[in-house]
């Protein structure tokens, strides 16, 4: 089956191979230069972004085509390309800028860009971050089990540094398409043999690899040869120190033994304000993710809008989001966030107010539910694991006291609701933290439309609602496509696929001489301002 691209916000990272000196990189003295520790959670499979497509190990490491802003989510600017430009949305030029190489001396081409977006693309090589680039014409032929080509009938290249894609359809989204680092450069070594360089990549960025100890951290170095922008006070390495717990990474920023955590759960909040104080806790200022309830088509008993808007209906947001999260989220009332910019309605869902007895009433009218109702959700202990069984065990609550309902709850770990929200397994409603790789309707959207982004875990589809999805991503007046977005928004909230419930605040908790900068309305680890000392333990 083809491979699909995740877009839930994970902190993703790799293994590293057993021979390092293998690896042609030697080690560092920690005490020779300003080290940057920041947090990995968990040791993870693999290192480079066509395989973990929220590596902030490779965000160091890769320099993209295109990046999201600084000050704004939305706003776009040149990175590995000089220029990226169409006339009609279907067909794009991308200029290189020359002289740019890879971490081991490579030219960096339009043929470089060819190969690895050919390679990716490919079915049988298995890249997770595939679908990055089902938005080329010929990505179906190339992107199966047996396919039918072994290129993307859309890339030709025009000249050393010229690229010209043409799209399935228009779609103006796709320099922030490209802004993502799965449409990263691979070296030739890297493509003739992906599962070692998934270990070690070669990336073009301010940071190469060093080594991996297993379990314990991973080790990135300042490239010197960069050509790109560099944070003011970049360290000159960046020791992404492995945790089990994002609690016990959160004490190691107490004790100074770590600089930053991003992610703070929503559960140590609190006690990180009473800690660490305005000077050790940094807010991310863009919202882009979401809490939602995805409830999945397939499941029968709820497959009846009524019930769907009765369950939200029953749900105290501003309650869950004050008392219960003690004000570290805000009420979700629309599938959009504000960061995408115009579309966003604040407002959009009608049945995302607190009216229980209208909601009694959508029961009754749609007969009451035939069985019980089923909440699976992630729990993986401390922080962020005790914040989804609070908001279950309250969404639970409100169904058997409010509607009669008859309630169970299904705690597992994240990777078995992946695996049952992949497979079309799950028995009921499933909690969902849902985040973008770049700021657009089309990222939140997406999931509830046939070919839309790959995680279509409710296996929902609404033919008008793609269509002005369709017509939105091609047009290029901005006023017109969010009125298009507004409208699918509305056809599909009127079947409430998903019940938004909160947008999560977002923190970083850091030592008060590592000052977290945002990418994208994202925090990324590479960008840190560092002014912390030399000579302490990495």
């Amino acid at each position: 089956m083809p491979q699909k691209l995740r877009r839930r916000l994970v902190l993703a990272a790799g293994m590293c191979l057993a021979l390092l000196t293998s690896c042609g990189m030697p080690d560092t003295d920690t005490d020779a230069g300003r080290v940057l520790r920041v947090a990995q959670y968990p040791d993870p499979p693999e290192l480079n972004s066509q395989q973990q497509t929220g590596s902030q190990v490779y965000m160091g490491l890769c320099e993209p085509l295109t990046g999201l802003g600084f000050a704004r989510a939305g706003d776009l600017r040149m990175r590995g390309a000089e220029s990226v430009r169409t006339t009609d949305g279907l067909v794009w030029t991308i200029e290189l800028r020359p002289g740019r190489t890879f971490h081991n001396g490579e030219p960096i081409t339009a043929q470089t860009y060819a190969d690895t977006w050919n390679a990716v693309s490919y079915g049988p090589n298995a890249y997770k971050a595939s679908s990055t680039f089902s938005v080329i014409d010929g990505f179906d032929e190339v992107n199966a089990d047996q396919p039918e080509r072994d290129t993307l009938r859309g890339l030709a290249v025009l000249g050393p540094l010229t690229l010209q894609v043409t799209l399935r359809q228009p779609n103006y989204d796709f320099p922030k398409i490209i802004a993502s680092y799965s449409a990263c450069p691979i070296p030739k070594e890297g493509l003739a043999d992906q599962t070692a360089y998934s270990q070690a990549p070669i990336g073009n960025g301010p940071y190469r690899f060093v080594r991996w100890d297993r379990n314990e951290k991973i080790v990135l170095q300042r490239w010197h040869d960069y050509q790109g922008e560099v944070p003011p006070g970049a360290a000159e390495e960046i020791h992404f120190k492995i945790y089990q717990s994002q609690d016990t990474a959160y004490r190691d920023v107490q004790a100074g033994q770590l600089d930053v955590l991003r992610n703070l759960p929503g559960g140590l909040l609190n006690d990180a304000r009473n800690q660490l104080g305005d000077s050790g806790l940094f807010a991310i200022p863009q919202q882009r993710q979401i809490t939602q309830m995805l409830m999945p088509q397939y499941v029968e008993s709820l497959r009846d809008p009524r019930l769907r808007k009765a369950i939200s209906l029953s749900i105290d947001r501003d309650a869950m989001a004050g008392a219960l999260l003690r004000g570290s989220a805000t009420p979700a009332r629309s599938l959009l966030v504000e960061a995408v910019g115009a579309p966003y309605q604040a407002d959009a869902c009608t049945a995302c107010r607190y009216d229980p007895d209208e909601a009694r009433r959508l029961v009754a009218e749609a007969g009451g539910f035939r069985e019980p109702v089923v909440i699976w959700y992630a729990n993986t202990g401390g922080g962020g694991g005790t914040e989804m069984s609070q908001i279950a065990l309250a969404i639970s609550n409100a169904l058997r006291q409010e509607l009669g309902a008859e309630v169970k709850l299904k705690p597992v770990l994240p990777a078995q609701l992946t695996q049952a929200e992949i497979s079309g397994e799950l028995t009921g409603p499933a909690l969902s933290l849902w985040g973008d790789i770049y700021p657009s309707p089309d990222q939140y959207l997406g999931m509830f439309r046939k070919g839309g982004d790959g995680y279509e875990y409710t296996r929902y589809d609404n033919p008008a609602a793609s269509e002005l999805i369709n017509q939105a991503l091609g047009t290029g007046d901005e006023l017109e496509a969010a009125r298009l977005w507004q409208r699918a928004e509305d056809l599909i909230l009127d079947d409430m696929p998903a019940i938004p419930l909160y947008y999560p605040a977002i923190y970083a908790a850091h030592a008060p001489c590592a000052t977290p900068v945002t990418l994208g309305g994202d925090l990324q680890y590479y960008l840190t301002e560092f002014e912390c000392g030399p000579g302490r333990e990495g």
